[in-house]
């Protein structure tokens, strides 16, 4: 397959997540399998990676979105190198950054522990490599070998079309038994419900919107936190953000919209939380635009480097 025949006989991989990650359990497998060495790094020493990276030069690089934000910062080497990205939702503008600077395509997988890794590769990312695709696609791609998915209601779970957004089910025979001790437990039918809304385009490509528990309710309208985590990042100033959803004092049982922002270097002090609202305001509906802004110097990453929003929200509540 292009994929195989793109890899088997490369010198190297830096991966630079945790192992015991499912994504980092992935590619240590994927990296035997191909027979290649890899260099297991610490995921927060970013000046080591890039060093790393420059000096060895390898085929393929794990990393997270948080990752190629720090990267495209630094002096990175320009090679001939496969970046992938999982874990986390990959901004747009930040992919685009990423490619301008490094000159290569940046890929997209789609899993979770419970589908032992990646269900679903773009493989157009691999198209300068293998030549097996000559168009560069956005998004997580399209399934791998065996896998079946489909897009349902998360309220009825009834099929939905293409062009329609609606949460992504996974079935295949790398997918989970069930939840210990019971099986078949978090199964629908031999499906797996993954709690993310995607959509499809017409080649077959899957695309995150969001993860359901992150979706905010203002009033009965439906703010995708993760389009407007992606606004804010083409903000030549912003580092690391996102928003949330926080109780509205003056609509019981709404939300709010807050953003949490940590600014690049030499930015700090010096953007306001109005700039970031006049930002926002032809960019998305009226409801979707943040009450509030708050400006941190380091915010809450999990240990794959993921904006850690679960203690975002527990700060809040706590508060």
């Amino acid at each position: 397959d292009p994929l195989k025949d793109g890899i088997i006989g490369k010198s190297s991989a830096v991966v630079c997540v945790p192992i015991f990650h499912a994504y980092g359990h992935w590619a240590v497998h994927a990296c035997i399998s191909w027979g290649i060495k890899m260099h297991l790094m610490d995921s927060r020493d970013i000046q080591k990676i890039v060093e790393t990276i420059n000096l060895h030069r390898p085929f393929i690089v794990f990393a997270v979105p948080t990752h190629y934000s720090f990267f495209s910062q630094m002096d990175l080497v320009k090679a001939q190198i496969f970046y992938f990205s999982g874990a986390a939702a990959l901004p747009e503008d930040l992919a685009e950054e990423f490619e301008e600077k490094s000159g290569v395509p940046l890929g997209e997988g789609y899993g979770a522990t419970e589908t032992s890794g990646v269900a679903t590769i773009n493989i157009s990312a691999l198209s300068k490599v293998t030549g097996y695709i000559a168009e560069t696609k956005r998004g997580v791609g399209i399934p791998i070998p065996e896998t079946e998915i489909k897009i349902v209601d998360p309220d009825t779970g009834q099929e939905l079309p293409i062009g329609e957004r609606g949460e992504i089910w996974i079935r295949g025979p790398q997918i989970m038994l069930g939840y210990w001790p019971t099986p078949g437990s978090g199964l629908k039918d031999g499906w797996l419900p993954m709690g993310d809304i995607v959509e499809i385009d017409n080649d077959g490509y899957f695309k995150v919107v969001d993860r359901i528990k992150d979706m905010i309710n203002v009033s009965g309208n439906k703010v995708y936190s993760r389009v407007i985590d992606d606004i804010l990042h083409e903000h030549e100033a912003v580092e690391i953000a996102g928003v949330i959803g926080i109780p509205d004092p003056e609509r019981p049982g709404s939300e709010r919209v807050k953003a949490f922002i940590q600014l690049k270097h030499g930015y700090k002090g010096k953007v306001s939380e109005q700039e970031i609202i006049d930002f926002l305001k032809d960019k998305v509906k009226p409801y979707a635009v943040p009450k509030q802004v708050e400006f941190r110097d380091e915010l809450p990453l999990t240990v794959v480097m993921k904006l850690f929003k679960k203690k975002l929200r527990e700060e809040e509540l706590g508060a």
